[in-house]
């Protein structure tokens, strides 16, 4: 079973999970994702997102980074109010539907 597909299109790297956001994930996204490229994650087989992926997020962000955060599983949002990231972040921006 595959945990993710992924293309490139441009200067975007397009990633589909196929099961959870962890640390596994975070790190195969890393060796993937090149320098200058925007990261376009499609999370609609998520069930679980945990801190790390988070993190690795927010670390791109930081960077000014462009992410795109398509179909969060609800507990997206809930790991992003516990660490105190929901004001910072500009979900309107990110996010799509």
């Amino acid at each position: 079973m595959s945990i993710m597909k992924y293309s490139r299109k441009d200067n975007r790297l397009n990633v589909r999970l196929m099961s959870d956001f962890n640390l596994n994930k975070v790190r195969e996204i890393k060796k993937l994702l090149q320098q200058g490229e925007e990261l376009h994650l499609d999370m609609e087989q998520a069930r679980f997102v945990n801190s790390e992926a988070i993190i690795f997020l927010h670390s791109l962000l930081t960077r000014k980074r462009t992410v795109r955060i398509t179909n969060p599983p609800k507990i997206f949002y809930e790991v992003l109010r516990i660490l105190g990231l929901h004001e910072a972040w500009d979900l309107k921006q990110i996010v799509e539907r």
